[in-house]
């Protein structure tokens, strides 16, 4: 009979390592060597630098919205690679993600290395990697019990926590950082409480700076959590997830106006989105972190009357050829740097969207998790 040549493991794990996350998770049947390979930390991690070069959007979406009927929530996804073709109709993906149900109101935190932290009705917290569809739930914070005081079901309006999710690179650690916000009395936050995935625990912080009011979104850039500060100063607070120490970072120098700000990350630069009500918005990008000479007006985005919705600024994005992606209420508009005409993809599964997000394929995975099936749990 004749006999197969084995290939040295060294060669089989360099093509392994190239090859996407969906067949990597069919390959780890192969064998058990094969799939203890595949599992290991030290594949996990290399995986990630060589290969974690596909992205894709996942999509926060409303059914019946502006309508009688109960609103529904859901998530969705699609390649980003699909946006270079013009001439393909690109469809949005249903996510079965964790707790899940149409009338509980889903967010996304942050995304990072293939992890996704979702917040799930304000309150309970999740990191969840839909790639490998593995997922943990937080253990509650005492900020959940101060906000819900035992009872999830009576919230106080325009009381919430604020929350910031990123990777600390030196101690190989994922981050929660969680404040509470009170919208309506304007009051400053006085405590903060840090998860460690590590750990599995929170822990509290009492040294945040005085008068520093956070806003949602949070986004993680050079290591750092950061905020708009909603106070009379108007900037940036940041969280080094490192050193765990405070700082502050100077905004650019937009013009006045009737406006929101909201924080995006654009590549790798921290984004600040000018959202000038229904006639337009000011894209400003730091090009040289810290350095507040360094901020550039990227894009100045006229909106189509028919297209304004209150919502766009939650989904900017970045598609992997730099143009500037937004969904004002269920279209799809693709802003090319170049002055060109904007696009507007066709997308099928598509309604109306409240927030963009962009997240990696990985086969990263937390600690202690659980696995969806098929059907929803």
């Amino acid at each position: 009979m004749f006999a197969m040549p084995t290939l040295p493991i060294e060669l089989i794990t360099e093509i392994l390592l190239r090859l996407p996350v969906k067949s990597l998770l069919q390959f780890r049947s192969v064998s058990k060597s094969w799939f203890a390979l595949i599992s290991s930390a030290e594949f996990v991690k290399t995986h990630l630098n060589i290969s974690g070069k596909k992205h894709n959007v996942i999509l926060t979406g409303l059914i019946n919205a502006f309508t009688s009927r109960e609103t529904q929530y859901v998530l969705r996804d699609y390649s980003l690679s699909s946006l270079c073709n013009d001439d393909c109709v690109i469809e949005a993906f249903d996510l079965d993600y964790p707790m899940s149900s149409p009338q509980q109101y889903v967010s996304i935190v942050g995304s990072v290395n293939g992890l996704i932290c979702l917040m799930i009705n304000e309150v309970d917290l999740v990191l969840w990697n839909p790639s490998i569809r593995k997922f943990k739930k937080l253990p509650d914070s005492r900020l959940k019990d101060k906000v819900t005081g035992g009872n999830q079901c009576d919230i106080p309006k325009g009381v919430c926590v604020v929350y910031g999710f990123g990777y600390d690179e030196s101690s190989d650690d994922y981050k929660v950082v969680g404040c509470i916000e009170d919208r309506i009395n304007l009051v400053p936050q006085a405590e903060v409480e840090i998860y460690s995935l590590k750990s599995d625990s929170w822990r509290s912080k009492d040294d945040v700076p005085d008068g520093v009011l956070l806003s949602k979104p949070c986004k993680c850039v050079n290591g750092k959590l950061h905020w708009i500060n909603n106070n009379k100063e108007s900037n940036i607070i940041s969280f080094d997830l490192a050193d765990e120490k405070w700082g502050k970072v100077e905004l650019p120098r937009y013009r006045e106006g009737n406006l929101f700000l909201d924080l995006k990350v654009l590549g790798s630069d921290l984004c600040v989105f000018c959202n000038y009500m229904e006639i337009h918005a000011d894209v400003w990008v730091m090009r040289d972190y810290g350095v507040k000479e360094s901020w550039t007006k990227m894009y100045s985005v006229k909106y189509p009357d028919r297209f304004f919705s209150p919502f766009i600024s939650r989904t900017l994005c970045m598609s992997n050829k730099g143009e500037v992606l937004l969904v004002p209420g269920s279209t799809l508009m693709v802003h090319n740097p170049e002055d060109e005409p904007i696009r507007y993809p066709k997308v099928t599964n598509f309604d109306f969207c409240v927030a963009m997000n962009i997240y990696i394929e990985s086969l990263v995975s937390p600690p202690l998790q659980n696995e969806l099936s098929k059907e929803q749990e």
